[in-house]
C-alpha cells in the first residue's frame, strides 16, 4: 500500500481581520500516486487547503493558523514558498496572476531554470510539456497577449516543467474548451501513472473528472464533509446539491431511473459504460411514435426578426498575414438571448469585441442599431452594447465596490441622484448590495465577477455581452448568476450575448447558439438544432450537453433532449 504524502493534522486557519476560519480542523491524509479532487461550494476553503500546502497560506497572508501539514512525512511550517514550490507545484485559478515573463518560452523555462538545471534539460523539459498542451506555435508570444485559455494552458505546462512530487491544480479548466479540459485531465491521469505524481484538484465539473479520480474530498464551510470514493460520495447527491455541488447529468438521471422506474443501474462514471448500462435497460422495440409526441411537447425557443446587431461578411486579423475571422455574416436580433460557443481561439471574444468598437473589421461591416461601428467611438458605443469581460481583474479598477458601479454613469454626464438610485437597484438585483463598501480585490472572483456584470448593467445599455459569466463559480452561483442575466433579458427586453464553454448553460437559457470553429460560423439554431448535430460538433472538438450525448449514444437521436428533465419526461412513459 502506498505511503502517505500529505497529512493534514487538525488544520484550522483564519485570514487577518476575520473571526471565521477558512479551514477548520481539517484531518486528512492523502496517498502518493492518488488523483484527489476537490469540490465544493465557492467559499468553502478549497484554494485556502490547497495553497497550506507551499506555504503561501500563511506566509503570503499571516493570519492565524494551527494544526500540522506535513508532506512526506515532514512538518512544512518552517519551510519557505519559493522552497515549497518544486514539492507542490501549484496551478492557480486565475492563470494570468502567476504569467510574469516576456514569452511562454520563458515561462515555462522559469521553474526549471530556478532549480539550476542544465540549458539542455531545461530546453528539453520546455518542448516536452509545451508540447503536452498544444502551444508549440506561440512559443515566442508574450503570454498575455493570449487568450484566457491559452494562458491557462502556458500556466500548466509551466507548473508540469517544474516536475513536482505534488501537482496542485486549482480549477485548471475554468477558461478551457470541452476539448482543453479532457487533455488537461488526462495528461494529469498520464503524469499519476506513469510517474507517480499525487494529484489534488480543484474543480466544479464533475463530469469531465469523476471516471478519473480516486477519491473525491467535498469541503463546506472550511470543513471535509465527504471524503470517499466517486460512488461513495455521489450517493449523497441531493445533500450535495443543496450545498452547490451538482451531480453529473447521467447520475442524476441514472438516480431518476432507478427510483421512478425501478430500475437498477450502475451509477456509471463515463458516457461510455453509462450509454452501455442505459442501452441494457430499453426495451427491445422503442415507442419511436410515442416518444416523438412526447418530443413535441418540449421547451420550444421564441422567434425574433428584428436586428439590432448585422454583422456584414466580416473579416479581421491582429496582424495582417493572419486573419482570425474569415467573412462572417449574421445578425443577432432585439431581444434575443445568444451564446456563442467554441473551442478556445475559434473566433469567439474576437467577434464581439467588434460589437463595441473595441475591434475594427479588416473588411466588411458591424452595424449596431443601424450605425456603422467604424464611425463610432468605443464611448459612444457603450451606450447601446455592454462588455463584460473574461477576466473581471481587467475591468475593475476601483478601490470601493461603491465607486465601480457608479463608474460608468458619471462619464456618461448622470445627475448623482439618478447615479444612486441606478446602483442601489443593480446592486439589490445582482444581490451584492451587501459588498457596496468593500474593496472587490478582497473579493472572491465569482464575486468580482458579478460586480464586472454590475458596472456593465448600471450604464443600462440594450446590449449586454458577457465572456464566461460562469467562471470562477460554483453550480449554484453560475445558475444564479445566469437568472439573473435572463430575468435582464425577458424583464427588460435586454438583448443578451453570452460566449460560454458550459453547453448545459447554453443549453437551458439561450434562445440561440452560435458555434465557431476557426474563424468561421459552423452552426446557427436553436440549442436544440444545434445540439441535433452531433458528429458537427464532434469534429469541431466541441460537444452536446452530457445528458443528450447518453441518448444519442444509446440509440436515441430523435427528439433531441437538451436537459435532465426532458430526458425524464420522454421515459415517463416508457416500460423498462
Amino acid at each position: 500500500m502506498a505511503e502517505s504524502i500529505i497529512q493534514f493534522d487538525h488544520v484550522t486557519y483564519t485570514y487577518p481581520g476575520t473571526d471565521t476560519p477558512a479551514i477548520r480542523d481539517v484531518n486528512l491524509s492523502i496517498k502518493e500516486g492518488e488523483i484527489v479532487l476537490i469540490t465544493g461550494p465557492s467559499g468553502a476553503g478549497k484554494t485556502t487547503l490547497c495553497s497550506t500546502l507551499n506555504r503561501i497560506v500563511p506566509e503570503s497572508y499571516e493570519g492565524i493558523m494551527k494544526g500540522k501539514v506535513l508532506i512526506q512525512g515532514k512538518d512544512i511550517s518552517s519551510r519557505r514558498i519559493g522552497e515549497m514550490a518544486f514539492k507542490a507545484g501549484m496551478l492557480f485559478q486565475d492563470p494570468s496572476g502567476q504569467l510574469t515573463n516576456p514569452t511562454v518560452e520563458d515561462e515555462v523555462a522559469f521553474g526549471p531554470e530556478n532549480k539550476g538545471l542544465p540549458v539542455e534539460t531545461v530546453e528539453k523539459l520546455i518542448r516536452e510539456y509545451v508540447g503536452y498542451v498544444g502551444m508549440e506555435p506561440f512559443l515566442q508570444r508574450p503570454p498575455q497577449a493570449l487568450s484566457g485559455g491559452q494562458q491557462q494552458s502556458v500556466a500548466y505546462a509551466a507548473v508540469l516543467a517544474m516536475e513536482p512530487e505534488i501537482y496542485v491544480l486549482d480549477e485548471p479548466t475554468s477558461n478551457l474548451d470541452p476539448l482543453g479540459s479532457d487533455l488537461v485531465f488526462e495528461l494529469m491521469k498520464k503524469l499519476a501513472t506513469d510517474k507517480k505524481k499525487t494529484v489534488l484538484i480543484v474543480e466544479h465539473k464533475l463530469e469531465k473528472i469523476i471516471d478519473m479520480v480516486d477519491r473525491i474530498i467535498v469541503m463546506d464551510k472550511g470543513a471535509v464533509v465527504y471524503d470517499g470514493t466517486p460512488d461513495e460520495v455521489l450517493r449523497h447527491y441531493r445533500e450535495l446539491r443543496q450545498i452547490g455541488v451538482v451531480a453529473p447529468q447521467i447520475n442524476q438521471f441514472f438516480t431518476w431511473l432507478n427510483e421512478n422506474k425501478h430500475t437498477h443501474l450502475t451509477q456509471a462514471i463515463n458516457l461510455e459504460s453509462a450509454a452501455k448500462e442505459l442501452r441494457s435497460a430499453l426495451p427491445a422495440q422503442l415507442p419511436l411514435e410515442q416518444m416523438k409526441k412526447t418530443g413535441e411537447t418540449f421547451k420550444s425557443f421564441r422567434k425574433f426578426d428584428e436586428p439590432i446587431i448585422q454583422i456584414q461578411d466580416l473579416h479581421f486579423g491582429y496582424v495582417p498575414e493572419v486573419e482570425v475571422l474569415h467573412g462572417i455574416t449574421l445578425d443577432i436580433c432585439k431581444g434575443q438571448f445568444v451564446s456563442i460557443v467554441g473551442r478556445n481561439g475559434s473566433g469567439k471574444t474576437t467577434i464581439v469585441k467588434h460589437f463595441n468598437g473595441l475591434h475594427q473589421p479588416t473588411g466588411g461591416k458591424v452595424l449596431v442599431k443601424g450605425r456603422d461601428t467604424s464611425k463610432a467611438t468605443v464611448a459612444e458605443l457603450s451606450k447601446s452594447v455592454g462588455y463584460c469581460f473574461q477576466n473581471p481583474d481587467h475591468q475593475i479598477f476601483s478601490s470601493l465596490v461603491l465607486d465601480e458601479l457608479s463608474y460608468g454613469p458619471k462619464n456618461l454626464g448622470w445627475d448623482q441622484a439618478e447615479i444612486d438610485k441606478t446602483v442601489d437597484e443593480v446592486a439589490k438585483m445582482m444581490g451584492i448590495e451587501d459588498l457596496i463598501e468593500e474593496n472587490p480585490y478582497n473579493l472572491s472572483k465569482g464575486q468580482r465577477q458579478q460586480i464586472a456584470v454590475a458596472a456593465i448593467l448600471c450604464m443600462r445599455p440594450d446590449v449586454l455581452i458577457v465572456d464566461e459569466p460562469t467562471t470562477g463559480q460554483d453550480p449554484l452561483q453560475s445558475r444564479a448568476m445566469m437568472d439573473t442575466v435572463k430575468r435582464l433579458n425577458e424583464e427588460m427586453g435586454k438583448t443578451i450575448v453570452v460566449i460560454t464553454h458550459d453547453m448545459s448553460i447554453a443549453a437551458e437559457y439561450s434562445d440561440r447558439i452560435i458555434a465557431m470553429h476557426m474563424g468561421k460560423v459552423i452552426a446557427d439554431g436553436t440549442p436544440r438544432e444545434v445540439f441535433a448535430q452531433d458528429e458537427l460538433l464532434r469534429s469541431s472538438n466541441l460537444e452536446a450537453p452530457q445528458i443528450t450525448r447518453l441518448l444519442q449514444h444509446s440509440g436515441i437521436a430523435e427528439p433531441t433532449v437538451i436537459d435532465v428533465d426532458e430526458a425524464c419526461r420522454l421515459f415517463e412513459d416508457i416500460t423498462l
